[in-house]
């Protein structure tokens, strides 16, 4: 059980110059908090306020791709404070971001491996598949995605909608998603009601269209972001002159993520999809090591789990840098300014007896690993 600080139910006096103060425990404890009445007493009335004290906190290593630092986590201020610990009870880091999802896809199990285009192109079997389905089954099973996601440390998802406005309905009010729609018009650009805007590749859309919605997102303070490099460099030169809030991919054009790099755009890399398509490029992966800007995506939900923490397991086999496949993982916090949770993990399987919590929660650490995750 975490180490909690307990307070008997006593009524303590305190004697103040002529007044009595009173600090009388409250009947229920909520929310692990436990609240105590602190007021003065003077004659019969009683003027008081409730104050509160933390009842959890988690005692153990903070890990980061910085490195790990040891101290104590107090849920009620969502604070992690350096210090020395007897026992590090528990391995303690940021929730994960995932920067790149199709929640909708999540109805469709049993996508078929075909090329690219034939699958997530324009008329191709997702689009097909997603234009016959009901709306309701298309969000159910997205609420089931986030949720099991969740349980297992994911707290947001960047998520591209397609299907217009009725597209949005799919993941509507879903806490941590973040939508980025993709409108047909210009005026339908100005109505939606999204945390932004996002297209497929410059190839799959009318190029005005894109360049005009993209000032819509800026006048309107919106999210821009768009796919590029996933197959080869067709697209990028005219992806990279939109100067997109990000950019999905680039595992085809590893000779031109330095432009990206350049003019500080951050890059989603989703590793397992590249995987799938057969589009795995370690040559790029290697490259954005090193950029503070690189994020991890998951990609379709009909090929892959949008866990985090499956996508950083699949990642360590190909990118021999743990410390930054957890700042991929976690970075999208400080990209889009969003308040992070934490997850803590346990030392009873994974984490037990481990030399190396870093390297232990990219390559292996899982759900059963998981005492709590703790959302902002």
């Amino acid at each position: 059980m975490p180490a909690a600080r307990t307070v008997f139910g006593l009524i303590f006096i305190c004697v103040f110059s002529s007044s009595k103060y009173l600090i009388i425990p409250a009947d229920d404890i909520s929310g692990g908090v436990l609240s105590f009445r602190f007021g003065l007493a003077m004659g019969k009335s009683f003027v008081g306020e409730y104050l509160t004290f933390p009842m959890e906190v988690y005692s153990g290593i903070l890990v980061t791709h910085e490195g790990t630092f040891h101290g104590d986590l107090i849920v009620e201020e969502m604070v992690f404070e350096e210090s020395r610990v007897d026992k590090d009870e528990y391995v303690i880091t940021k929730t994960f971001f995932n920067a790149h999802t199709h929640l909708g896809d999540a109805a469709l199990r049993e996508a078929p491996r075909i090329e690219l285009d034939k699958l997530v192109g324009p008329g191709g079997y997702k689009h097909r598949m997603l234009a016959t389905a009901d709306l309701a089954v298309l969000r159910e099973h997205a609420i089931a995605e986030v949720e099991r996601c969740r349980n297992e440390g994911t707290s947001h998802f960047l998520d591209f909608r397609e299907g217009r406005k009725a597209g949005l309905d799919v993941v509507k009010g879903i806490d941590g998603v973040l939508t980025l729609a993709r409108p047909e018009s210009v005026e339908e650009a100005e109505e939606i009601d999204s945390f932004g805007f996002a297209y497929s590749s410059v190839r799959d859309h009318d190029l005005k269209l894109i360049e005009e919605v993209r000032e819509v997102a800026r006048r309107r303070k919106k999210v821009f972001g768009i796919h590029a490099g996933e197959r080869d460099c067709g697209d990028v030169d005219a992806a990279l002159t939109l100067q997109p809030d990000f950019v999905v991919h680039m595992n085809m054009c590893p000779e031109m993520i330095r432009d990206f790099i350049e003019e500080r755009i951050p890059i989603v890399s989703c590793i397992r999809s590249n995987a799938f398509f057969g589009l795995l490029n370690k040559k790029s992966y290697e490259l954005l090591c090193n950029y503070d800007l690189w994020m991890l995506g998951t990609d379709n939900a009909m090929i892959s789990t949008a866990s985090m923490l499956d996508e950083m397991h699949f990642a360590a086999y190909l990118v021999g840098n743990e410390g930054a496949i957890l700042r991929a993982a976690t970075a999208g916090y400080e990209v889009f300014n969003i308040e992070h949770g934490y997850v803590i993990f346990n030392r009873n399987y994974s984490f037990k007896n481990t030399s190396d919590p870093l390297l232990t929660l990219v390559r292996k650490a899982g759900v059963r690993d998981i005492e709590a995750v703790l959302l902002p």
